[in-house]
């Protein structure tokens, strides 16, 4: 399907139950669904930034996002 987004339903309850199915191949099966955060550092001097800043809070330097 085309612009089927998958990850609208990964918090649904009956889409966990199914997926564990899927990948066990046994009913009850829970999977372990990992939720990560890219890490955006700024290109100037790496620092570690929250979101979408404007511009570092170390050097300045202005962030595209």
């Amino acid at each position: 399907m085309e612009g089927f987004d998958l990850r609208d339903y990964q918090d649904d309850e009956k889409t966990k139950d199914i997926f564990g199915k899927l990948i066990s191949g046994r009913a009850g099966y829970k999977t372990v669904v990992e939720k990560r955060k890219d890490i955006i550092r700024c290109v100037e001097c790496e620092q570690v930034l929250e979101g979408c800043e404007k511009f570092c809070p170390e050097c300045g330097k202005e962030i595209k996002c």
